[in-house]
């Protein structure tokens, strides 16, 4: 890592890792607990197929209020409410409801993520899935677990039989996303598209599917999922290290990072927020 990691980080880490893990869960049954009760989600629009809802902002609340009583001196960032304070050396970061679509039509496919990175590196990853009631948790150093049990990444992939995972979001390119398939297709493999870039990283991490690559995503999205991916033994790119909010991440299994790589320089040509 490109900062000192010290033994006073690792104490914190498993301090860290710890709470995240309660946090999440408690968090996701906030969450169900909304649609439970069948009524009409409090939403609003951000853009095309972009939504929030009152419950994305309620969860945010309660993970900033467990995060904050628990260690007072970390800053957080979070998609419904940005940052808290400048300058701190250890910084969470959230995204309360990760596939809000889906959530809001009460479908799968849709999770709770927290992250943190200390001095801009991404140290720690929690996924929870309140629907299969999976909780993926990984940190520097440690490995990754689903509900407590180690996973790896997909050690068997091959061109042939390898499933990777497509995004699409507002502001993207129709064509590059074509091409993306079309290429998937073209080499034997298959494709999955969630509607949520943090359980499709969490997957990767579990062998699951192969590989991910977006050319812009935002940093509360894939932080928790590259550490898990990065913990499971695959291969990563991101932005994160640079300070950015959003950027290109790229994250496979050994055997289908070259495809996965692939992916991504097509996405990247067809990228219409990028500089002309």
């Amino acid at each position: 890592m490109g900062f000192s990691f010290t033994n006073q980080d690792q104490q914190t880490l498993v301090l860290m890792q710890a709470v995240a893990e309660a946090t999440a869960q408690a968090a996701g049954r906030l969450a169900l607990s909304y649609l439970r009760q069948n009524k009409p989600l409090e939403i609003e629009t951000k853009g095309p197929q972009d939504f929030v809802t009152a419950v994305d902002r309620a969860v945010e609340l309660l993970i900033r209020k467990r995060l904050q009583e628990a260690f007072p001196y970390h800053a957080i960032l979070g998609e419904e409410f940005g940052l808290d304070r400048e300058g701190e050396r250890i910084v969470w970061v959230l995204d309360p409801i990760d596939g809000t679509s889906n959530f809001m039509r009460d479908r799968p496919s849709w999770c709770v993520s927290i992250g943190a990175a200390i001095e801009g590196q991404p140290v720690l990853g929690v996924i929870y899935d309140p629907v299969k009631d999976e909780l993926y948790s990984a940190a520097a150093g440690r490995g990754a677990t689903r509900n407590g049990e180690p996973i790896t990444v997909n050690m068997e992939s091959s061109a042939g039989k390898s499933v990777f995972g497509v995004g699409f979001t507002r502001g993207k390119s129709v064509a590059a996303h074509a091409r993306q398939i079309n290429h998937i297709l073209e080499h034997g493999c298959e494709y999955r598209r969630f509607g949520s870039s943090a359980m499709m990283l969490a997957q990767v991490a579990d062998g699951r599917l192969d590989g991910y690559a977006d050319a812009r995503t935002s940093v509360w999205d894939v932080i928790a999922g590259l550490v898990l991916v990065r913990e499971a033994g695959g291969v990563i790119e991101s932005f994160i290290e640079s300070g950015a909010q959003d950027g290109a991440i790229l994250a496979a299994a050994p055997a289908a990072a070259e495809t996965a790589s692939r992916l991504l320089a097509i996405d990247l040509q067809h990228d219409l927020r990028q500089p002309a």
